[in-house]
């Protein structure tokens, strides 16, 4: 395994939020966001309730809320549980598994310290990425043309922790950022359209370090301190925000329940979760409800969500899942839902610790990243495999190769289908640090 997994980073950026003068350290990882494709005909979608609205509570850092009230609250109305439509829409299968040929990885870009893969731009050619800055907490955040090798510097951050998001409506990167407002720490997100212009502040004092964009590009997604649970929706372009009529559980600011976001490619629906529970939202109205993720027999208790990434045509939501009360946790499976019949299926891959997903633009097929064993030194190795969504079946890529901390630092699909971006390491030979980070490209083709 990779010095600083995702689940690692998550831990390491919540327990992490001190103010230093001006500035806060912070780790944390998160999911890029798929293309948005065109609409297709015959989607079917979960049946949501709204409900009632329960108090907010504090961030991390803020003062101890005061005692209950005297005259006893009602509970907040429960929130429904998700439904499916029973009938499977029609879809003509993908290629088989066995269709694709992928090349050897060849290396694109080096860095001392971590790069990490936020998810490629609508070209196909650019990654948008972040790098580490050697021997301190920042980040740079860039784009990276792969086939010319030409950089572009978008935005310099205080903090590693959710990743940025590219907006093709604006032509600009939207982050979050750790700031002191009034004396005190807080994320803030933040708005850059290059290096040589000023970077703006869309919204300050969030209740949780992450964000979704919306497939547009045109509005993102975040959490408020000041709004509760309440997602609130900001108008890049605008630069104005509304609050949706959605309130969730509340949630400890610990790094197991905070809240995490994912926006549906076709913009209908936003998906919170945490420990917490598993939430989807529709954005026009308000309603929500909650998807049972089921449980476990070889790791019992209820399962919930670390990542979950929509596929391209909006039917499939596949999540990284795991029954561990406390992270990092020792054992992570795959979830799939069908969101056209509500089936969900439960996949173990490599020995039982998956770190990272990636859609093909296809919507048929997903790439993961899981531990397959350890080498002389005792550092885990990750393997990749191809999964079909319908079928189950899945196949191991690039058997003969060694990858050292590629489902930490992110794996991409592009919008082509035609190109995959991953991350390897190669470290210090006397302890589990970096000593390079190397961005890779692979090339796949269909046969």
């Amino acid at each position: 395994m990779s010095r600083i997994p995702n689940l690692l980073k998550v831990i390491l950026a919540l327990s992490a939020f001190v103010a230093l003068g001006t500035l806060v350290v912070l780790v944390l990882g998160s999911q890029a966001r798929p293309p948005a494709p065109p609409s297709t005909p015959g989607a079917r979608t979960p049946v949501a309730q709204v409900t009632s609205t329960p108090p907010p509570y504090p961030p991390p850092g803020s003062p101890t809320p005061p005692g209950p009230p005297a005259t006893p609250t009602s509970a907040p109305t429960p929130i429904p549980r998700c439904t499916f439509a029973a009938t499977p829409a029609s879809a003509g299968p993908g290629p088989s598994l066995d269709a694709y040929v992928f090349s050897e990885p060849r290396l694109v870009l080096t860095h001392t310290a971590a790069i990490e893969i936020a998810g490629w731009l609508p070209d196909g050619e650019s990654l948008l990425i972040a790098r580490g800055i050697a021997g301190t907490p920042r980040q740079t955040i860039e784009t990276f043309n792969v086939r010319t090798g030409e950089m572009r510097r978008y935005a310099e951050r205080h903090s590693s922790s959710s990743k940025p998001v590219w907006l093709a409506a604006q032509q600009a990167v939207a982050f979050v950022d750790a700031t002191v407002t009034e004396g005190r720490a807080w994320w803030s997100l933040r708005l850059s359209h290059g290096e040589k212009q000023p970077v703006a502040t869309l919204h300050t004092r969030l209740a949780f370090p992450d964000l979704a964009a919306d497939p547009t590009g045109q509005q993102v997604s975040v959490l408020a301190s000041d709004q509760g649970t309440r997602p609130v929706i900001v108008d890049v372009a605008r630069q104005t925000s509304r609050t949706l009529d959605a309130q969730l559980p509340e949630a400890a600011s610990t790094f197991e329940q905070a809240y995490h976001l994912a926006w549906s490619p076709r913009g209908k629906w936003l998906v919170c979760y945490s420990q917490v529970g598993f939430y989807l939202i529709e954005v026009a109205t308000g309603q929500v409800c909650e998807a049972d993720l089921g449980g476990q027999q070889y790791a019992p208790g209820k399962r919930w969500a670390l990542d979950a990434q929509w596929s391209p045509d909006e039917r499939y939501l596949a999540m990284l899942t795991t029954t561990r009360k406390l992270l990092p946790a020792d054992f992570i499976d795959l979830t799939l839902i069908d969101t056209y019949t509500g089936e969900q299926r439960y996949f173990r891959l490599g020995l039982g610790s998956i770190y990272d997903i990636a859609w093909a633009p296809n919507s048929h097929h997903l790439l993961a990243v899981a531990r397959v064993g350890t080498n002389e030194k005792g550092i885990n190795l990750h393997g990749l495999y191809i999964l079909d969504a319908a079928t189950g079946k899945t196949r191991q890529l690039l058997t003969d190769q060694q990858f050292i901390g590629t489902g930490s630092w992110g794996v991409a699909w592009s919008p082509t289908g035609q190109t995959l971006a991953l991350v390897r390491l190669t470290l210090m030979p006397t302890e589990p640090t970096i000593a390079e980070s190397q961005l890779c490209i692979v090339s796949v083709e269909v046969r």
